[in-house]
């Protein structure tokens, strides 16, 4: 039955994810050449980790593969409870780094909840939407407010952190979840109205934090401090810009070699890829990230029922801001986030999460017909 199955996987999906992340792995060591962090971390050390990562994502996505996605869901509230625990444990023992407590220590090894969390909001929505799948009403208020208050609940313990970059994703996620589902634009634009005047709110009220209104500012007037919050994006804007077409080839670029962008192996990934490999690598890059894209929409058109419909759109969603949130902070048209770049960025959680992703889509889209046996 499972070999029928595998006949059925989307072999365009998986070819790109395995290309975009042997690419990632090559960049990832380029970007760690030079670099030591604060907890000692040598180069070699974030390439093992980030190569086991990737290998046993790989596994884990097969392993989803042969699952059928709607016996997942079963699952879905013990993993939503079991996300919001470990929030709950980092923001009592979790590491903090730069002002941020975002990851649990366990030995060697740094866990982050908070990029878990991206995929239990997903099976969570398509779970409790799927219970719903003869409702009439999928797209009514009253629909939408439950939806949205199932977001919030991880949304706001990640807040705490404080992170607004996963917050934004999983907003995003219920966001085009509900408009795939016939949500009313009006409805979703008095969402978005309430988001932004809850924002207003965060910075009268001091809620955010100082080192977030600087990066805010500082990606309004990256001049106004130059030596200080101005100096990421103004090495990573020389970075790309020193990259021409075709880049100053792969290891070779001044900036990252000499360690000027600070998370250049992490959030600023992207400036690396800009300096090395040029506008022609960056375009690749794009590229690969948007056709992976393309194949979860694809999913999400021809799944079989409402349950596989929010996974695929789901997964879209979420790897579909990331990729515009973290170029456009790079580029200096947004303010920086902490986004990592899908399957490109260094981090154990993200690639674990990325793949686990990948394989609910294919599971969704194995099973987007029924076989008879």
């Amino acid at each position: 039955m499972l070999r029928r199955l595998y006949v059925r996987a989307d072999y365009t999906l998986l070819a790109l994810v395995l290309a975009l992340s042997v690419f990632g792995t090559f960049l990832v060591a380029s970007a760690t050449r030079h670099v030591l962090t604060p907890e000692g971390i040598s180069s070699s050390q974030k390439l093992a980790v980030q190569i086991v990562s990737m290998l046993i994502g790989l596994g884990l996505m097969v392993l989803i593969m042969s699952v059928d996605y709607s016996k997942l869901l079963s699952l879905a509230p013990a993993i939503m409870g079991l996300c919001l625990f470990l929030l709950v444990i980092t923001l009592v023992v979790g590491h903090a780094i730069r002002g941020s407590t975002r990851w649990i220590s366990l030995g060697p090894v740094h866990l982050q909840a908070s990029e878990f969390a991206k995929l239990a909001v997903i099976l969570l929505l398509a779970f409790y939407l799927s219970l719903r799948a003869e409702d009439a009403e999928l797209s009514k208020p009253r629909i939408l407010l439950h939806t949205l208050g199932l977001t919030a609940a991880p949304a706001l313990l990640i807040l705490l952190q404080p992170d607004l970059g996963t917050p934004l994703v999983l907003f995003f996620i219920w966001l085009v979840v509900s408009f795939a589902l016939g949500a009313r634009p009006l409805h979703l634009g008095a969402a978005l109205a309430a988001g932004v005047l809850l924002f207003a709110v965060a910075w009268h009220t001091n809620i955010l934090r100082p080192h977030q209104k600087v990066r805010i500012v500082a990606f309004i007037n990256p001049d106004a401090d130059p030596w200080g919050a101005g100096w990421q994006l103004r090495q990573s804007l020389i970075a790309i810009g020193s990259g021409h077409f075709l880049g100053q080839g792969l290891f070779q670029g001044s900036q990252s070699n000499l360690a000027f962008i600070p998370d250049q192996e992490t959030d600023f990934i992207f400036a690396v890829v800009g300096e090395e490999l040029g506008f022609f690598g960056s375009l690749v890059l794009v590229g690969l990230l948007a056709a992976i894209i393309f194949r979860c929409y694809v999913a999400a058109v021809e799944a079989k029922d409402t349950a596989g419909r929010v996974l695929a759109v789901g997964v879209a969603a979420m790897l579909s801001l990331q990729l515009v949130v973290n170029i456009g902070m790079v580029l200096g048209m947004m303010p920086v986030k902490g986004l990592p770049l899908p399957f490109v960025s260094y981090g154990g959680s993200a690639t674990l999460t990325n793949f686990l992703a990948i394989g609910l889509v294919e599971s969704v889209y194995m099973r987007r017909h029924k076989i008879a046996f």
